[in-house]
C-alpha cells in the first residue's frame, strides 16, 4: 500500500515498476536504490498502518466477544459455515449493515399437472 500505492503521508507516489514482477530480488533492488531516510520513512509508514489494522482488529474482537465465541463453538462443532450462517449467528448479537445483508432465498413455487 505504502510503496506500490502511494498510500500515507510519504506522498502519492509509487516506489515500484508496474512492470516489475513481486518477486523477493525485485524488491531487495528497488530498495536499494533509494536513500536510508526514504526506506526508514516507508517502514514508519508500514508499520503505522499495521498498527492501526492490529488495534481495530482487537478492538473488533473485544467489542464482539460474545459473537466470535458462538461463531467459535459452531465451527469447531462443524469445522465450515457457509456466509448465511455467518451473519445469521451475527445478527443475533450485532446489527448487520443492509449492503452486508443476504435476503432469504424464496422457494420456487410447485408445479400442477392435472
Amino acid at each position: 500500500m505504502v510503496t506500490t500505492f502511494g498510500m500515507s503521508e510519504i506522498g502519492p507516489w509509487s516506489f515500484v515498476d508496474g512492470s516489475q514482477s513481486g518477486d523477493v530480488i525485485m524488491r531487495m533492488t528497488a530498495r536499494n536504490s533509494m536513500s536510508e531516510k526514504l526506506a526508514e520513512d516507508i517502514d514508519a509508514a508500514v508499520k503505522r498502518l499495521s498498527d492501526r489494522a492490529y488495534e481495530i482488529a482487537l478492538s473488533q474482537i473485544r467489542n464482539n466477544r460474545e459473537a466470535i465465541d458462538k461463531i467459535v463453538e459452531v465451527l469447531l462443532e462443524k469445522e465450515t459455515m457457509s456466509g448465511d450462517e455467518f451473519r445469521a449467528i451475527l445478527s443475533e448479537f450485532v446489527e448487520i449493515p443492509a449492503e452486508n445483508r443476504v435476503p432469504p432465498a424464496v422457494p420456487a413455487p410447485l408445479s400442477v399437472s392435472a
